[in-house]
């Protein structure tokens, strides 16, 4: 009797020892996997690949970021196994049509009552005590994407480029016909302007050279805008109705991918300015 006491007090320790195992690695895993972008691909039964947005993990700071639909985002979180709690979440203040604004504020909603995820290979899914509210991937899902240097009506190329800080905000839009600007936050103020065909010609080849599929992962070189010490800036290229934003940065710093394209662009509004 004592015998079959201790091989079944034996047996018990050695599952939970294996349980205890599992969940060390499985968390381990959690937070090796972690850090890096998400493509939102599903919010409950909706397919929002199209909307393109996205969340990014920097594992070394806590802080989240991404693109909400409309708005940048930012915050920070922690994660203790699969439980993960988001703070300080805040947006750019741009205004877009209604239909986007709907999927952004369900989108920032569904993250903030996020208390478990989830990762399965690369698929990342966000729950509310066990309820999925929404999933994604570290792919980029194939969209309607055209070739960048087809300007037609149908395929039209822009970029924009947006600076905020608490008390100013600059918008910067240009296309093959027209440069637009704005220091009001509702854009609801717009100067527009001609621009020379040399320089969407030049603008053109450099919006080419962007590999859109990773322009939401490149590493921003400096995130001082985090605490205030640097406007916040975030540039988007445009191909037809498709939009391609990138990860926030601060402004006057930006990845060295897209640096000559962020600096053309200013160069462009400053001329324009002056004209």
């Amino acid at each position: 009797m004592k015998f079959i006491i201790s091989l079944f007090t034996l047996l018990l320790t050695v599952s939970s020892c294996d349980s205890s195992k599992k969940g060390i690695e499985n968390s381990a895993t959690m937070q090796d996997t972690l850090s890096g972008t998400y493509y939102i691909t599903q919010m409950g039964n909706t397919d929002v690949s199209l909307n393109k947005l996205a969340i990014s993990f920097d594992e070394t700071t806590n802080k989240v970021t991404g693109f909400s639909g409309c708005n940048s985002f930012f915050g920070s979180y922690s994660l203790e196994n699969n439980s993960i709690t988001f703070s300080n979440i805040a947006t750019s203040k741009k205004m877009c049509q209604k239909d986007i604004t709907t999927v952004e504020r369900q989108f920032l909603k569904a993250l903030n009552s996020t208390n478990s995820i989830s990762i399965d290979h690369t698929t990342i899914s966000f729950s509310e005590n066990g309820n999925t509210l929404f999933k994604a991937s570290s792919h980029m899902v194939a969209s309607k994407k055209s070739a960048t240097s087809n300007d037609s009506d149908t395929y039209k190329t822009a970029v924009k480029y947006k600076t905020l800080t608490r008390g100013a905000f600059d918008f910067i839009l240009i296309s093959k016909d027209e440069i637009l600007i704005s220091n009001d936050q509702n854009l609801q103020t717009i100067t527009t302007h001609g621009i020379a065909p040399s320089d969407w010609a030049v603008l053109k080849t450099l919006i080419e050279a962007v590999n859109l599929e990773t322009l939401q992962k490149l590493k921003p070189p400096s995130q001082n805008y985090q605490f205030d010490g640097s406007p916040q800036a975030t540039l988007t290229i445009q191909i037809g109705d498709i939009e391609y934003p990138s990860i926030a940065f601060d402004h006057g710093n930006p990845p060295k991918e897209i640096k000559p394209l962020v600096n053309k662009v200013l160069s462009i509004k400053e001329k324009t300015v002056k004209q």
